[in-house]
C-alpha cells in the first residue's frame, strides 16, 4: 500500500473528487475485507461491511484529518460497522429454515477455497488466525497488528510465531491419502 498514494487519495475525496474513492479502495480494500472477517466469521457479511465502510468513508471525509493516518481512520469504521453490523443481526430472528448455512453455522475465511487459510482457521484460536490474516493476506504490519488488537508487539510476534507452528505441524499430520501412499512407496 502506497501511504502517499492514500493521502493524496483522501484529500482530493475532500475536496469534492468522487472518483478518488477508488484509488482508496483499491489500495484499502484487501485490508479491510481481512480486518473484519474475524469479527465476523461470516464471508457475505464481510464483503458487505467492507462496501458499506467506503460508503461511510465518503460520506464523513469531511470528518479525516489529512497526514494523520487514512488506513486506521478506515479501519475504525470498519470495525465499527462490523460491531454495528453484528449487534443488529444479534436482534434478527430468523425465518428461513431452508437457507444453505455452512455446518459449523458461519462462514470462515476457508470458504474462500484454500486449504491452508481452512486448516488454519481449524487449529489456531481466533486471536492467533486474526494476526496471521491480517500479517499474511491483510499485509499489516506486527507492529499495526498490535496497535488494532490492542495487544503488545511481543505477544504479536509471540502468538504468530507459535500460530506458524501450529500450521506447519497440521500439515505434516494432515497428508492426503495420495501424499502417505507415495510416502510409503518411496520407504519400499
Amino acid at each position: 500500500m502506497n501511504i502517499k498514494k492514500l493521502e493524496k487519495a483522501m484529500s482530493l475525496l475532500q475536496s469534492g473528487d468522487g472518483s478518488a474513492l477508488a484509488t482508496i479502495y483499491e489500495e484499502t480494500s484487501r485490508g479491510v475485507f481481512t480486518f473484519v472477517l474475524p469479527i465476523l466469521h461470516d464471508y457475505q457479511l464481510a464483503e458487505d461491511v467492507t462496501q458499506e465502510t467506503y460508503v461511510t468513508c465518503y460520506k464523513n471525509i469531511k470528518s479525516y484529518e489529512l497526514n494523520t493516518n487514512a488506513r486506521n481512520w478506515l479501519l475504525t469504521i470498519a470495525k465499527n460497522t462490523a460491531l454495528s453490523t453484528l449487534r443488529k443481526r444479534n436482534r434478527e430472528i430468523s425465518v428461513d429454515f431452508q437457507s444453505d448455512v455452512h455446518p459449523d453455522g458461519v462462514y470462515f475465511l476457508g470458504d474462500v477455497d484454500s486449504p491452508t487459510i481452512n486448516l488454519a482457521n481449524k487449529v489456531l484460536s481466533e486471536d492467533e488466525f486474526n494476526i496471521v490474516m491480517m500479517f499474511a493476506i491483510g499485509e499489516y504490519k506486527h507492529i499495526e497488528i498490535a496497535s488494532f488488537l490492542n495487544l503488545p508487539l511481543g505477544t504479536v510476534t509471540w502468538k504468530y510465531s507459535n500460530a506458524l507452528k501450529k500450521i506447519r505441524k497440521a500439515m505434516e499430520s494432515d497428508q492426503t491419502t495420495y501424499e502417505k501412499e507415495t510416502n510409503l512407496e518411496r520407504q519400499r
